[in-house]
């Protein structure tokens, strides 16, 4: 089931919410844009009250997707309390966990997501023999390092990932090759670009717009201590701006994406290259992780005085957890989630539409779904334009 289906129904939907966006037209303009969220932050009260100790594990079941970077999150937070540091062993098993996890998203999007958009069957058999090699990493992992992984089980999601994009060995070394691969239209995510090539959309909500920045922890912490109101949690700003996260942020130094930027700024076309081009980067990293060398990449925390912060790269972007404590209980807990940046009221949806020229109002409902699709937003989300 596409759990980001605008048409998904049921308890999973009104616990998580939904992001509704409606483009307002006058005069053949995109005159405004509206983000609006029902997701809930105050959804994080479920956890106060409990025993720290469980926090990580209750913060894994309430939220299923982007379930290893939240309980990762919540454990570096934690753990930051405790003033107990996970064993390099562990640290590097949950990086891991994030890295499959981001593998398995990035494919949903591109085997499952992509193709729907454009009313082809999705390509379920590709996404299957990408998750099948995800879990077999997934489960050696428990006796990793001291059980080396199994040879040849990094190697197949490598080849499960080539044979979904059906590249056939080839490498993306600039915009030439991604025109010849795009243009031979073997596979479903192939089309995708083909249709946004052939649509003239390589430029499609391009905008200026900086990416959520490095922050030093202790400024991130005393905004999050800050925020009564849930404001900054719903509506993330930095130095009074709107900001975005992502693999587009992550890719932003890969020479091909460095190349599109160049030419079509942070377009659809480059957003939806930078997710192809981490999402085949992603097995070497994942063997660099299993060799030992994992550093800190993407995990962050401090802790001090009943207060832990954890913050980690998911799937869709930067994702941070604050908890407080009073004793062994939580007092406050907070989540600010990749989601709010990217959807933010002032973010990239209305920053890259507003003036732009408007057609058909279906052909743009259209467009403006393959713009949010590459936002790609952790629920479900509908467009209407009016």
């Amino acid at each position: 089931m596409d759990r980001r289906s605008a048409s998904m129904k049921g308890p999973w939907e009104d616990l998580e919410g939904r992001i509704m966006v409606a483009v307002h037209l006058e005069r053949g303009y995109v005159a405004d844009v509206t983000v609006a969220s029902t997701r809930r932050p105050e959804l994080c009260r479920a956890l106060e009250g409990m025993p720290v100790k469980a926090v990580p594990s209750m913060v894994a079941l309430l939220f299923h997707v982007c379930s290893a970077a939240q309980e990762c999150a919540a454990r570096i937070a934690c753990e930051q309390i405790a003033g107990l540091p996970p064993t390099a062993g562990e640290q590097s098993r949950r990086q891991i966990r994030v890295v499959l996890e981001t593998v398995r998203e990035h494919a949903w999007a591109v085997c499952i997501e992509w193709p729907r958009r454009l009313g082809m069957a999705p390509e379920v058999e590709a996404f299957a023999g990408i998750r099948s090699a995800l879990r077999a990493i997934d489960e050696g992992l428990p006796d990793w390092p001291d059980k080396p992984m199994e040879e040849g089980t990094l190697r197949a999601l490598a080849q499960a990932i080539d044979r979904a994009l059906a590249l056939e060995g080839r490498v993306w070394e600039g915009p030439g090759a991604l025109h010849s691969w795009v243009t031979a239209g073997i596979c479903p995510a192939a089309h995708f670009l083909q249709k946004v090539r052939d649509e003239d959309l390589a430029e499609f909500g391009r905008c200026s717009l900086r990416p959520v920045p490095d922050m030093i922890a202790w400024d991130l912490d005393g905004a999050l201590a800050a925020d009564v109101d849930h404001r900054f949690v719903s509506r993330p700003e930095w130095e009074g701006d709107a900001c975005e996260t992502g693999p587009l942020v992550r890719m932003s130094g890969h020479p091909l994406v460095a190349e599109l930027w160049q030419r079509y700024g942070n377009g659809l076309l480059t957003r939806l290259a930078a997710r192809l081009v981490e999402l085949v980067g992603l097995p070497p990293r994942l063997g660099q992780l299993l060799d030992g060398l994992s550093g800190n990449d993407g995990v962050l925390g401090i802790g001090g005085n009943g207060v832990g912060l954890g913050q980690v790269e998911a799937a869709r972007g930067r994702l941070a957890h604050r908890v407080k404590v009073e004793g062994d209980r939580v007092s406050r807990y907070q989540i600010l989630a990749p989601t709010e940046w990217n959807f933010h009221p002032r973010g990239p949806l209305w920053r890259g539409l507003v003036g732009r020229p408007a057609g058909n109002a279906d052909i743009l409902r259209r467009q403006v779904g393959f713009l949010a699709v590459a936002l790609d937003p952790c629920v479900a989300f509908t467009v209407q334009v009016t």
